[in-house]
């Protein structure tokens, strides 16, 4: 059977098999494959869905939005060799073993803990998920700036547990690229600020751990108001 590859950290692509990537056509139907597909194997209510991308249409008419962006999907992946979708008159689900996801081996590789997985976990999240993705929709902008933030949780997690990992190695070098890439993510995280201070100092680079000192200092009195 062949197989839909969804990446959905960083924006949204989706690619059948190790082929190109397919074009999706609307923001909506991007928005319902992506919904879908973090829960696959979940049967969905169809009024349910009609009212996550469609809230404020009349009922009648949001079934068939969803059924028209149904369609629309369909007729995008027609290269699979057998529908996605598991249908039946009153839900939606997407079978399990034909769409892989890059949040699932995100979440499976931060689970799994090991300085490999979680730099992994790292490498693949390359963005907020769907980032650049906005239909419009309130419960649908609710549930996907909910999702971001749990997401954005489990990065922060990895980064720091590698981070930690890296220092008790001595893998300095390394560890002060993780320490900023869990700052460009968490501006506020002073621990991770002091921690860099010290890789900083500990590379010999006195004049840079001076200038993190003071770019801590100005993000907590921007963000916090804090002296």
């Amino acid at each position: 059977m062949g197989h839909v590859t969804l990446t959905l950290l960083g924006g949204f692509e989706a690619r059948i098999g190790t082929g190109q990537p397919v074009p999706v056509p609307t923001k909506k139907a991007q928005a319902l494959l992506a919904y879908l597909a973090l829960v696959s194997g979940q049967s969905h209510p169809r009024d349910k869905l009609a009212s996550l991308l469609w809230c404020d249409a009349a009922p009648a008419t949001a079934r068939n939005a969803l059924r028209q962006t149904l369609f629309v999907l369909r007729r995008a992946l027609g290269g699979t060799e057998r529908d996605i979708f598991q249908t039946t008159g009153d839900a939606i689900a997407l079978s399990p073993d034909s769409v892989d996801t890059d949040i699932a081996a995100f979440e499976r590789a931060v689970k799994e803990g090991t300085p490999a997985a979680l730099e992994r976990a790292i490498r693949l999240y390359s963005g907020d998920l769907l980032s650049g993705l906005s239909v419009a929709e309130p419960v649908f902008e609710d549930w996907l700036m909910a999702e971001r933030e749990r997401l954005g949780e489990l990065a922060l997690e990895a980064l720091a547990r590698r981070l930690a990992h890296q220092r008790t190695s001595g893998e300095t070098a390394s560890a002060v690229q993780t320490a900023l890439r869990l700052l460009a993510l968490d501006p506020l995280q002073e621990s991770a600020h002091r921690t860099l201070m010290r890789l900083y100092a500990q590379l010999g680079r006195r004049d840079a751990a001076l200038r993190q000192y003071q770019e801590c200092v100005d993000v907590i009195r921007r963000e916090q108001g804090a002296e």
